[in-house]
């Protein structure tokens, strides 16, 4: 599936850079690993909450 992002000068030459050292082949594998590691964070992030209202409700029970 292909779409279109507009961003800025200096995102586009660090992708760029990160290229030319080596660490990914092309700006689609720099982009999809940068959008897979911001989804991961959030689904963590939901994960902990989700855990720390239930840790709470928990204690809350025993109380």
């Amino acid at each position: 599936m292909k779409t279109f992002v507009e961003t800025s000068s200096i995102l586009l030459d660090g992708i760029d850079e990160m290229i030319q050292d080596g660490y990914f082949n092309d700006r689609t594998e720099a982009v999809n690993q940068a959008i897979k590691e911001m989804l991961d964070r959030y689904k963590l992030g939901k994960l902990r909450l989700k855990e720390k209202h239930y840790n709470e409700n928990r204690n809350n029970e025993h109380k």
